[in-house]
């Protein structure tokens, strides 16, 4: 199993503009592609952060979806207006 991760930061607002639209159409896309295994949307509010966080089946589907996500990162920026400031792959090493 693989993961990719999102990172993002901003004010109250786009924060909060950032769990709507997330809610509404970045959850609804994902959950559609191809090997998705899952998806998590996290906020911190308090400290203007957010963290998506999308599984995978294989690396295969991980890495077939990196357009899609690029070009959701960059709808996400645009609709919300918070700053995407790290995102990453990683593969799964353990599981409880």
């Amino acid at each position: 199993m693989y993961a990719r991760t999102s990172a993002w930061k901003g004010s109250a607002e786009t924060i909060e503009r950032w769990a709507e639209h997330v809610g509404a159409h970045v959850r609804p896309m994902v959950e559609q592609l191809p090997g998705n295994a899952g998806a998590f949307f996290f906020v911190d509010r308090a400290d203007g952060r957010a963290l998506t966080l999308t599984l995978w089946e294989d690396e295969r589907a991980a890495v077939a979806s990196d357009a899609t996500a690029d070009q959701s990162r960059e709808k996400t920026v645009a609709a919300t207006g918070v700053e995407l400031v790290e995102r990453g792959r990683w593969e799964l090493a353990a599981r409880v």
